[in-house]
């Protein structure tokens, strides 16, 4: 028995889709246009220094990166166990030897090895960014693990939204709303402690002379 055969199974018919080629290649060339044009202006002189191109070059695809990341969900794991579900393929599964976590596992290897080329395709040009200067390699290692860490959690949340949904639209509507409490959550929790230790803190007076502190 083949080891993981959803697994096998899915990235087989994901090998086969022409957006597996096509989608790193138009992700390669959007980040290649963007990163030219900053070379561009570097080589003829904008007025602004290298470093400072560097560094806005940087956070430009971070930030693209990062919405494409967190849009990862929303395109590609949030129907793929509802669309099962919708034609009657999902039950057929378990009638094998097959667990649930085998076909969870396998949706979500088969379903985010595109958007993973894609954002790795990226990589290599915002490394173009330490070339230019204007920040260090620990910037960069801590901002590649966090576009990772976002395509995962998008790839999740959109997982486990299409587990509890059978309708397409339904399930891209709550990955939307879920996506947009996890983001707003972790600003907003961050928000309510500094509010709490901020409220909570009392000056504590180190002055052993009481006549002379008032």
């Amino acid at each position: 028995m083949v080891f993981l055969p959803i697994v096998d199974r899915e990235l087989h018919v994901a090998a086969r889709k022409r957006s597996t080629y096509w989608l790193r290649v138009v992700s390669a060339l959007v980040a290649l246009v963007i990163g030219g044009g900053f070379l561009t202006l570097t080589i003829t002189g904008f007025g602004i220094g290298t470093p400072n191109l560097g560094r806005v070059l940087f956070a430009v695809l971070t930030w693209l990166g990062l919405a494409a990341a967190l849009s990862a969900g929303l395109f590609f794991t949030s129907d793929c166990l509802s669309e099962e579900k919708r034609e009657g393929t999902l039950g057929l599964l378990f009638l094998t030897e097959l667990r649930g976590a085998d076909v969870v596992f396998g949706k979500l290897v088969a379903n985010s090895l595109r958007s993973f080329y894609a954002l790795l395709s990226v990589f290599p040009v915002l490394a173009i960014t330490l070339l230019m200067g204007g920040l260090t390699g620990a910037q960069f290692w801590r901002t590649t693990l966090a576009l990772v860490n976002a395509l995962l959690t998008s790839l999740a949340a959109g997982l486990f939204v299409s587990g509890i949904s059978r309708d397409s639209q339904k399930a891209l509507g709550a990955t939307l709303v879920l996506l947009g409490l996890l983001i707003a959550g972790g600003p907003a929790a961050d928000a309510m402690l500094a509010a709490a230790k901020h409220i909570g803190y009392k000056p504590v007076s180190v002055c052993r002379v009481p006549a002379i502190c008032s």
